[in-house]
């Protein structure tokens, strides 16, 4: 079976899509963390909910990228 010379650039491009979505997390956890901190629980909760959101995604991608 032959590879498409377009699968190196499609894997490249997930995993630029993956470090963002990573990069994105750590800043909602963060918010999270700081917004505990000062008594704001409904951001606090809303934050790591979307954070949460995007563990599972990008651990979707980085699975789907794996041989």
């Amino acid at each position: 079976m032959r590879l498409s010379s377009r699968a190196p650039r499609t894997t490249s491009a997930l995993l630029v899509y993956v470090i963002v979505l990573v990069a994105f997390q750590v800043f909602l956890i963060t918010v999270a963390v700081e917004a505990f901190q000062t008594g704001d629980e409904q951001l606090g909760w809303a934050t790591a909910a979307v954070s949460v959101i995007l563990a599972g995604l990008s651990g979707g991608l980085y699975r789907w990228l794996r041989p």
